[in-house]
This record gives structure tokens, sequence and C-alpha cells, in this order.
């Protein structure tokens, strides 16, 4: 486009020497759209360039043997308005800037679903649904490119990641080698929204993630280690299951509060020993009601007998924990939950001198 566009500005401009150019643009014309962007296959290809020749044979008539016009029969010019309307003309846009409005109106409507499956059934209704190869990458990369983008319709927009693993369920051959590209060359351009963005796209697309060169992974794990929003307790946890990360993720794991922990979905062992670590830092009975509620109870089913004794040997040295209504209920929940065995865990609470907090002892209390 930008070489048709200087042309034409040349030629506007008095220089001749610009139509040889555009003739040739003319020329190749229906190749560059099947070979460039993929637009026609074999069948819609040989029909447009039987109606190119006739076009040209009646454009530029050639004289035959015996020095008549070329004059095409009226059934075939039907059969060529029928090609041009089938294979062009009534075809909605499937490239450039047309198809790709119509694909932001959908994403960024309040409408778009909130669930890969919804998603994927949503753009497969789209011209994304049966898009050619060039559509695809010019999606992913419109995707891409846009959130970080301040001016841009995507900027920021919750639904981008979302739509991004929608084209991939549709389109993995190619939507996943762009979006590969499309995340290095966001890490490496240093500008703070595009490489959180890179981030989020690696780990949320773990497929691609994984595919991406040195230098982007330096650049990511780097992130990761300074990130400080509420978001860094899910990227950790994706990180923690890739391969050239998961050693940077422990790292981060260790700096994770009580926030960052309580927004984790489903975390991993790992992330429940932080979250025991966090709870035994209570320095006083707000802060261990606070951080009982929001990481220690909600997870107390899943600690292991490590995390238990770290919480009760804590409880017994520094951690002001006793006497908080949130530790009463932690211990209530561990006889409850069963995370170890009920002699287990009065064994440890003898240890750590919490003879008080068994259950027999409550009931005898109450």
């Amino acid at each position: 486009m930008a070489k048709l566009d200087t042309l034409q500005e040349q030629q506007r401009n008095g220089n001749s020497q610009a139509i040889k150019g555009l003739l040739e643009i003319e020329r190749n014309l229906l190749e560059d759209f099947r070979d460039k962007f993929d637009f026609f296959g074999h069948q819609e290809f040989e029909e447009l360039s039987r109606l190119r020749a006739d076009r040209n044979r009646c454009a530029h008539p050639t004289f035959s043997h015996d020095a008549l016009p070329y004059a095409p029969a009226a059934e075939l010019a039907r059969l060529h308005i029928r090609s041009a309307l089938s294979y062009v003309l009534s075809q909605q846009a499937r490239q450039g800037k047309a198809a790709l409005a119509s694909l932001r109106a959908v994403i960024i409507s309040p409408y778009f679903p909130t669930v890969l499956n919804d998603a994927v059934a949503r753009l497969r209704g789209t011209e994304i649904g049966n898009a050619r190869d060039p559509l695809v990458r010019a999606f992913v990369d419109d995707l891409a490119f846009g959130w970080p983008e301040a001016t841009h319709p995507y900027h920021a927009n919750d639904t981008v990641l979302l739509a991004i693993e929608a084209a991939v369920e549709l389109h993995r051959p190619i939507a996943v080698p762009r979006l590969v590209t499309a995340i290095e060359k966001l890490a490496k351009s240093g500008v703070t929204d595009a490489v959180r963005f890179a981030s989020a796209a690696a780990l949320r697309v773990r497929e691609a993630g994984e595919q991406v060169d040195d230098a982007t992974q330096v650049v990511l794990r780097t992130w990761l280690q300074q990130e400080t929003s509420g978001y860094k307790g899910q990227a950790v946890k994706a990180a923690l299951r890739m391969g050239w990360w998961r050693a940077s993720a422990l790292q981060a794991l260790a700096t994770l509060t009580a926030d960052q922990l309580a927004g984790v979905t489903a975390p991993p062992p790992e992330m429940i020993t932080r979250a025991a670590q966090v709870y035994a830092t209570a320095a006083n009975w707000d802060q261990a009601n606070a951080l009982a509620a929001s990481v220690a109870n909600p997870l107390a089913d899943r600690f292991s007998p490590e995390d238990i004794a770290l919480v009760l040997n804590a409880s017994h040295n520094g951690a002001d924990l006793r006497g908080s209504h949130g530790f009463r209920e932690f211990i209530n929940l561990l006889y409850d939950k069963n995370p170890i065995s009920n002699v287990d865990l009065e064994a440890l609470m003898d240890e750590n001198h919490l003879e008080a907090y068994k259950r027999a002892a409550q009931v005898a209390e109450d």
C-alpha cells in the first residue's frame, strides 16, 4: 500500500515514470493477492485470471487474422460478471482495515464473553472464524501491539488476552508463531506497558511463552522480579510451570505479599508454603486476624505438615498469633479439614505449648 500511495502521488505531481510502476502493480495484482495475502484459492485465481485476460483483450484490442476486434460472447461476459461478484465484490472484508475494525468492535463490546469456550464460539462467527493466514497474523498483531498503545481501542482492555487465547484455539499453527514474534518485539522495546503485556501474554499462552528467545527470557525474568502489582501472585503461579522461568519464579515467590497471594486461585504447594510464611509474620492481633482471613484460613486444608509446624512454632517464637480470633479459627479448621491427623496435630501443639488450643481443652472451656 505504501508503494501504491507513493506512485499515485508521483503521478499526480506529473511524474510520467510513475505510470510504469502503477501498470506493474496492476499486472501483478491477482498474483499478489494469491501469494502474499492468500486471498484466492486455486479455482478462484483461475476464474479471475480468465476475467483479467479477456478484460485486457477488450481494453487493449488486438486484431485477429480477419481484422476484427475481440468481441466476447454474452455468455462469457455474464460468467465473468458472476466470477467478479462471487469471488470479490460480494465477499466480506477478510483482510485489512475493514476486517480489523469489525473485529475491534466485537472485542471491546461489553457483550464479549469472559470464558474461553464462549470467546472461541463468538470469534468463530466473525471474519476471523474462517480467515486466511494474513488476517490471522494481522489480528494477533492488532491485539498484541494495541494493548500497550495509549491511543488504540484495545489499550489496557481486559478482554484482549482472552481474545488472543481464542485466536490461538481457532488458528493455532498461525497464531502461536505470530504471538511469539509479538512477545519478543514488545519485551525488547523496553516500554513499560509493552513489557508488561508481553509478560502477561507469555504466561497466558504457555505454548508461546515457552518458545521465546533468550533475550526475551531475560527481560521477562527481570520484569517478574520487579513487578509490584496485585497481579504478581498469578504471574508467579504461571511462571512456576515454565522450565526457563521457574528458578526466577521461586525467587519472586519469596517476595509475595498477603494481598498478592490472596488473588491466586488454586495456588500450587509452593505458594501454600509462602502463605504459611506470611501468616507467621503477624506482629499484632489485628495483623494476625487479617492474615488468617486472607491467606491462612482459606488454605488451611492444604497446609502440609511442615507448613503447620512452621505456623505453630512461630506462635511460640515471635509471631503474635495466640489470642487472636483468627488463630483459634485456624486451629479449628485443622481439626475439621484434617490436612494432618489429629494425633499429629496435637503432638505439634504439645511441642509449641498450645495445649489450651486442643479441641478437648476448648470444649472443657466452653
